[in-house]
């Protein structure tokens, strides 16, 4: 049973009694977490700020994303791309490859001091699977792909990418065991993934590069053919050279057939750029048919627009050729130009405003991929009336070269076809070094901003950090120990908690030291048993042996509190009992007896405990002829009553032990030896058993003016307690009050009890009162 209402001081008393739990508890984890701490290998961990470029052109405005979104969604993208299990491959790959993979893998780095393992050091064996593989010796079998999946994952573990809050910028931090592996894995993975976005960057242009490379090595071997024919028909036929009329023919038709295939070249480029795209968004499943949004009549009209202007534009330069004023700059080309991008860039717009009500997750969307795709199919729909119109101009003048006659005609297309060929050849090539410099300028969207430098300190074990934690827990754990043993701690520790019972209390009393030490003494001195009974019989009389200690002074409290609980009736004779055993009540009866007779009274103590009788051993008296005998008449009152050593202070021992112990204290002759003692002495006090193991001191409580029942602190249960004040009340026994015994002093930190009884009294102990 728990009190309720408890107050603050009750909290700190209960502190205060478990300060050896919290202190034992705190000094356990904070050795233990010192332990841990101080032999845990250290981790470093090294960082690097990549700055992601917003490069996707019309990404943003392509679904009706804010650019917040947007970028967010472009982050979020490239920090799971930096988590990736295939750029994680690449790193371990470029590590394994590196100067330094036998200082990692072998764990001594140069300006390390400790035998630190480094991350792959476990894996050693795989470096020299892998150098038997590039030496042709051995092959990388399955075991060796298992490590390297371990090194893939165990790296993976180690890397932690973060967004920078309102950046465009991601942090990335690697763990490692030492500081030079954490710097340069840290580095080394930065610099694949730069090389990764790189790559990914120059893919489109490359396609085009490699197929205007293949389209220049056919060209080029035409040119040589077209050539060699030339000048083997001149040398055969012994032909100089053509009439004007049909030089000027061929130039323009091969001026022309120029134009032609460049926007050929043009048109074949971009569609090969489409089907790289095409086949990016199909990996992701996110492709769509632009074919089929293209088909509305609003394109449609634009198509038609663009192959007029596309149409207007190649008679004008036809006109301009054959009158040899042709100027790529002239302001009628220009102004033809600037109509087409217009319509151009209107017909992508329109095209994305398609798209979007099509792809119904645009979120998910490569945007960038989207958007080059809109980008590439308006120009391939610009760019197919120009060949269209070209291609009609070439027919033209083709055909006026055709209806030369037989002589002139063969040399004129050998004459054409190697001018053609030449002009294609110079056209084609231009623009594969054009690719080339795309190519290369290609960096990416990926910057790094500030490398990994080895760190100077590393980040576990936390030494302050876990010391704190280990104080708090400690503390915590302490102080829950505490709480749960005084919950299940149902016994009652001080006079507070019996007032809260309702139970009246008369003092309370300290525990008397002299008997711990005394039962040390018993268990380690090798001292006679004469001196270890002498010193308990000592500790037992201290209001005798030590009259002026705090002890002595708290029985002559209660003394006093007994003397004025009934000030309207004398007491005569009292019982002292207590719940159970072992409680100290034959102590207290005893020291209780002396300090009254300090006052000059005249005190007999009967040893009424028929069962378990001990006075007679305190005071040395043999307890033979003693209260049963007087009570069957054997002996009388006089022969029955004992002198002890203390002045006005007698005893009356058990004497021989009955088998009915109830029958004769509550007999007839018992009330009348009380009278008859009441009338010899100033007061009577009966040693009697607990009283709820037997009903001896409720027989006797019956038939004395008063009773003390002695409860122990720390010991006596409440329940207990509050059933033996039961049981002396429901015999309307004159209930005096609750004697306290055993308080430990130094757990009573800021009650009334040490502040001012103990302390007080500690200090002036030697002074008179």
């Amino acid at each position: 049973m728990k009190d309720q209402n408890l107050g603050f001081n009750d909290f700190l008393l209960t502190f205060y009694r478990g300060r050896k739990i919290i202190t034992t508890s705190l000094f356990t984890v904070l050795i233990l977490a010192a332990i841990f701490t101080f032999t845990t290998d250290p981790v470093y961990e090294a960082s690097v700020k990549l700055l992601i470029k917003d490069d996707t052109g019309m990404g943003n405005a392509l679904f009706g994303l804010t650019a917040f979104g947007q970028k967010e969604v472009d982050i979020n993208n490239q920090v799971e791309i930096l988590k990736s299990r295939t750029l994680a491959e690449n790193v371990i790959d470029n590590i394994l490859k590196s100067e330094y993979a036998n200082e990692f893998l072998l764990g001594h780095g140069s300006d390390e001091k400790t035998n630190a393992i480094g991350v792959l050091a476990s894996f050693s064996r795989l470096l020299e699977i892998f150098k038997n593989a590039t030496n042709g010796t051995a092959k990388v079998d399955e075991d060796s792909t298992e490590v390297f999946d371990e090194m893939v994952e165990d790296l993976r573990k180690r890397i932690e990418v973060n967004p920078i809050p309102y950046t465009d910028m991601i942090e990335i931090r690697v763990t490692a065991p030492s500081p030079t592996e954490a710097a340069f894995i840290t580095n080394t993975l930065a610099n694949s993934y730069l090389e990764k976005n790189q790559l990914e960057s120059q893919e489109e242009v490359r396609q085009v590069k490699n197929f205007l490379e293949k389209q220049l090595a056919i060209v080029k071997d035409k040119l040589v053919r077209s050539e060699e024919e030339l000048k083997n028909y001149k040398e055969k036929e012994k032909v100089v050279s053509l009439p004007q009329e049909i030089q000027e023919l061929i130039q323009k038709l091969s001026e022309f057939e120029a134009f032609y295939n460049g926007a050929l070249t043009d048109l074949n480029s971009a569609q090969e750029r489409l089907r790289y795209i095409d086949s990016q968004l199909i990996k992701s499943r996110q492709n769509f048919n632009i074919e089929t949004i293209s088909m509305s009549p609003y394109l449609g009209e634009l198509k038609k627009k663009m192959a007029e202007i596309e149409g207007a534009r190649a008679i004008f330069v036809a006109n301009l050729v054959n009158k040899g004023v042709y100027n790529p700059n002239s302001f009628q080309i220009k102004k033809y130009d600037e109509q087409i991008s217009e319509l151009k860039e209107r017909f992508k717009n329109e095209i994305t405003k398609l798209a979007s009500r099509e792809i119904l997750d645009p979120v998910k969307l490569s945007e960038t991929l989207v958007a080059r795709k809109i980008e590439v199919e308006a120009e391939i729909e610009s760019l197919k009336p120009k060949v269209n119109a070209l291609k009609k101009i070439v027919d033209e003048y083709s055909s006026q070269l055709e209806s030369l006659p037989d002589v002139s005609l063969k040399l004129a297309r050998l004459e054409r076809a190697a001018k053609v060929d030449e002009k294609i050849y110079l056209m084609m090539k231009e623009k594969y070094e054009e690719s080339r410099i795309t190519e290369v300028g290609q960096l990416g969207n990926v910057r790094i901003i500030d490398t990994a430098k080895p760190p100077k300190v590393p980040i576990k074990p936390k030494k302050t950090l876990n010391l704190i934690l280990a104080t708090i827990m400690g503390l915590g754990l302490g102080v829950g120990i505490t709480f749960v043993l005084d919950y299940m701690d149902d016994s009652i520790r001080t006079i507070e908690e019996l007032e809260r019972l309702g139970l009246p209390v008369l003092g309370a009393i300290p525990v008397i030291k002299e008997i711990k030490d005394d039962v040390k003494k018993r268990q380690n001195s090798e001292k006679n048993s004469d001196q270890i009974k002498f010193n308990k019989i000592e500790s037992r009389l201290i209001t005798h042996s030590a009259p002026k200690s705090p002890i002595s002074e708290a029985y002559r409290t209660v003394r006093t509190n007994i003397q004025y609980s009934k000030v309207d009736k004398t007491i005569k004779s009292i019982v002292i009992t207590s719940p159970g055993p072992g409680e100290g009540k034959s102590t207290s009866v005893t020291n209780l007896a002396i300090a009254i007779t300090q006052q000059g009274s005249k005190v007999l103590l009967v040893d009424s405990d028929l069962r378990r009788p001990i006075l007679h051993s305190i005071f040395k008296l043999d307890k033979q002829n003693g209260l049963t005998n007087c009570l069957l008449g054997r002996i009388s009152t006089d022969e029955a009553i004992k002198k002890t050593e203390i002045d006005n202070l007698f005893l009356m021992s058990c004497g021989t032990l009955p088998p009915n112990p109830s029958e004769i204290l509550g007999s007839v002759a018992m009330k009348n030896l009380i009278a008859e003692l009441n009338s010899l002495f100033d007061l009577v006090l009966f040693d009697s058993p607990p009283i709820i193991a037997v009903t001896d001191p409720v027989v006797l409580g019956s038939m004395v003016d008063g009773t003390v029942m002695v409860v122990k602190s720390g010991q006596t249960k409440k329940e207990a307690a509050i059933r033996g004040h039961a049981l002396l009340k429901n015999v309307n026994s004159n209930i005096l009050g609750i004697l306290l015994n055993g308080i430990e002093v130094e757990n009573m930190y800021g009650s009334y009890y040490y502040y001012y009884h103990y302390s007080y009294y500690s200090k002036d102990s030697d002074q008179p009162r």
